[in-house]
């Protein structure tokens, strides 16, 4: 099989997302699965991942306050980040994250074999 790529990707309104990938396999992924594992450089430090910790600028990193589960968990939207990844925005403004599709097809697989 060649590189797996997405065929389609539907949002489910605010709750996740679908990706039916090029080797027939679909996916739903809730968005509290993609939000727990966003890779971005504050949700990595929140998992206990110190490695982005420190900035380069040496100026001292901004206190955020935490918004509401229910707010963290809403999908607002999804966009094609280049032809390799997916950016995702959700309602309390979070957006860094950048969700190769690697990553989107480990995830669906590891969950949605949960499910079944």
């Amino acid at each position: 099989m060649s590189k797996l790529l997405p065929l389609e990707i539907k949002r489910l309104g605010f709750d996740g997302i679908q990706v039916e990938w090029n080797d027939g396999v679909v996916h739903v992924l809730t968005s509290e699965v993609l939000r727990k594992n966003c890779p971005s450089a504050s949700s990595l430090a929140k998992r206990g991942d110190t490695t982005h910790d420190k900035p380069l600028s040496g100026k001292a990193r901004l206190n955020v306050v935490s918004a509401t589960s229910e707010t963290e968990l809403k999908l607002e939207s999804i966009w094609l980040v280049g032809n390799y990844a997916l950016g995702m925005r959700w309602a309390d403004g979070h957006d860094t994250g950048i969700f190769h599709f690697s990553l989107l097809y480990d995830l669906g697989r590891n969950h949605n074999a949960r499910l079944s």
